[in-house]
């Protein structure tokens, strides 16, 4: 995972970027709800300029799974 993707996702849970690891769940942050985890995902469609499905963005496993699909999606719109 990237510093511009590790910034932008502890600025909107409010914790320390070395808190961020792959395996980050929503169990294993508790700052982590689900109105972050929506803010999380729109700040990620802007910032990449990609949009994930609903499908996508409800069955994440977790933060690692989320960046592997964001840097799929980023790929296909350069």
């Amino acid at each position: 995972m990237d510093k511009k993707f590790l910034d932008l996702v502890s600025q909107i849970l409010h914790v320390d970027p070395a808190k961020l690891t792959e395996d980050a769940t929503t169990e294993t942050l508790p700052e982590w709800d689900s109105l972050n985890h929506w803010a999380v995902i729109s700040a990620l469609e802007d910032e990449y300029g990609i949009e994930f499905t609903m499908d996508e963005a409800t069955e994440f496993k977790n933060l690692g799974h989320i960046y592997t699909i964001l840097m799929q999606k980023a790929a296909h719109t350069t």
